[in-house]
Parts: C-alpha cells; structure tokens; sequence
C-alpha cells in the first residue's frame, strides 16, 4: 500500500499522436469551444454536458480538477494531438488507493470519433496505472447504449463483468443500466508488483 501512496501518475503523457497533460486553465477556451462542437452528443451521455458551462464555469471546474490532482484524489487529462488541437479528457475518476482500484472516464470531441484517439489515450493511461501505481484493477463504466464507449474497452481487452440494471439517472433523467468492464493486474500485459 505505501509504494502505491508513493506512486505518481506523470502530469504529461506522450503517445505516438496524442499528448495528455493535467488540466490547465489556459485550455478552458478550446474545452469549451469542443463541448459546443459536441454538445448533441456529449449531453446524451454525460450529466455534466447538459448545458454547456460558461468560460468561468469551466475555469472554476479546471481549477477544482487540479485541487483534486494534489490530493490524490482524481487525476484528470486533456488530449491534445501533437499539433495542440484539444481531441477531448480523460482520466481517472474514482481512486481507491488501499485497494489500487482506479475507474477511467473520457470523452471525444466529435469532430474526433473514429479515429481511435480515445482508444489510445486511455490505452496510455492504463499503461501508467498498472506500472507507476501497480493497480490491482482498473474499470470502465458506461451506459449500456454508449456503443462507442463500451467499443473502447473491448478494444482493449478489458473483460464485461456485468451490467447494473437501473444504476444511476442518465443525463436525458432516465433510468440507466451500466456496464462495468474491468482488467486487473493478472490481466495486464505491463509489469505490476
């Protein structure tokens, strides 16, 4: 427990196309101007995309993700391609630092989906969790009818270990059932102690 208390997860990480880097607030504009572009598609999915946040909203919301970086809590990225075009975020969500369990969210602007970005970042930021954390577990969770989200963890390998009937409010104030893929450190094809 006291290596993975120890552990940091790197505030930039680079990939073949992609660069993911702790939030700044210096992003707040091109996040915003992506959440417009996406906004049909995010508000489906999402309940934070619902109405699209002010420019000091999403300061604030920056400014509250980095807070939560410090203390361990989240850790959450912006994606970039390496021509600094903002693609989307993701990150990990829900941390259990006893457990080494970690929870991966993101999301794409739509002018970006297809491409497999978001198939690499995450895949990126599995890598990190599993060596620099030496997580135990890392899940996914998303709507049974998010047929791009759930792509990505199959893609991935990760294994479905079941769905939760009625599990939460979607963003549209429906009932939502919930997936939850998981891979765990026997699973994983990077080193873990």
């Amino acid at each position: 427990m006291e290596t993975a208390r120890r552990s940091e997860i790197p505030g930039r990480i680079v990939t073949r196309r992609l660069i993911l880097r702790k939030q700044e607030r210096s992003d707040a504009r091109q996040v915003l101007i992506a959440i417009e572009e996406s906004h049909e598609e995010l508000s489906r999915w999402l309940v934070w995309a619902k109405t699209i946040p002010s420019f000091d909203g999403m300061e604030d919301y920056i400014s509250r993700a980095r807070a939560a970086w410090e203390l361990r809590e989240q850790h959450l990225f912006h994606v970039f391609d390496h021509a600094d075009r903002f693609l989307g975020a993701c990150g990990l969500e829900f941390i259990d630092w006893e457990l080494r369990g970690f929870e991966i969210g993101y999301w794409l602007r739509s002018s970006a989906v297809g491409k497999g970005y978001m198939t690499e970042a995450v895949e990126a930021l599995e890598v990190q969790v599993f060596e620099k954390c030496h997580a135990r577990r890392v899940a996914i969770k998303c709507d049974v009818l998010n047929h791009r989200s759930s792509a990505i963890a199959k893609r991935l390998g990760y294994e479905l270990e079941g769905v939760h009937r009625n599990e939460r409010i979607n963003a549209l104030g429906e009932p939502q059932d919930t997936m939850v893929w998981a891979k765990t450190s026997s699973e994983s094809r990077h080193e873990v102690t």
